[in-house]
């Protein structure tokens, strides 16, 4: 594989600087579709922390970046939606969203939020001795001992120990941000569930999406600062 993109192939969720050279780092396999994520080297140039690709590996090789409270050294690592960077020693936080135009957008996120993450269950088993294992949106897993979790349901967990601080239940009344469809990126409040479907308000306005595009970020209200 390839170890860059033609600038006019890369994912348009992808923001470019205007004067970026005609190649772009081509993220690894990740927790991430692409379409989702981007390398972390384009981030540390979009934050305006490095201009090149050079630059970028220096950074990572000397100074410590978190991702999810973990240390990253490979500038090819993608970083994806819901997602916390941290510059260690500028104490700088970011997360990783999605704009009204279905771009990776990266926003700052407080002191008091850079430990928490929220992430979707996209499925379980049950394990030997009862266990249940959650499978998460970024390819995490999480064991509990109650079945009172269901695919679709949101947690907000602290990074990177991955204890649970609150359930998010998808269904009427949950606020959520769609992470899919004509609609990616957009945030609204759930007023009707169907097999395959649902119906949410934003805006004081209906629309209808798939049910797989919805992540649900709160009840009433957003958990963090989004």
């Amino acid at each position: 594989m390839k170890s860059h993109l033609k600038r006019l192939v890369t994912p348009k969720s992808w923001t470019l600087l205007k004067k970026a050279n005609t190649f772009v780092v081509r993220p690894r396999p990740g927790a991430h579709p692409v379409s989702l994520s981007m390398p972390i080297s384009l981030l540390l140039k979009n934050v305006g922390y490095a201009t090149t690709t050079k630059e970028t590996k220096q950074i990572l090789n000397t100074r410590e970046i978190l991702v999810d409270g973990r240390r990253v050294k490979e500038h090819k690592f993608p970083v994806g939606f819901m997602d916390v960077i941290t510059i260690k020693d500028t104490k700088d936080a970011f997360r990783i969203i999605l704009d009204k135009k279905g771009k990776l957008k990266i926003i700052p996120a407080d002191e008091n939020e850079a430990s928490l993450k929220l992430s979707r269950i996209k499925g379980k088993k049950i394990l030997k001795k009862g266990k249940i294992q959650l499978n998460l949106f970024d390819n995490r897993n999480i064991l509990v001992d109650k079945d009172t979790y269901k695919v679709g349901d949101s947690l907000l967990i602290t990074i990177p120990f991955q204890e649970i601080k609150q359930h998010f239940k998808l269904e009427k009344g949950a606020s959520i941000f769609l992470i899919g469809g004509k609609n990616k990126g957009h945030q609204g409040k759930v007023e009707e569930i169907t097999d395959t479907k649902l119906i949410y308000t934003e805006n004081k306005k209906k629309h209808e999406s798939l049910k797989k595009y919805a992540f649900v970020i709160g009840q009433d209200k957003e958990a963090i600062k989004l």
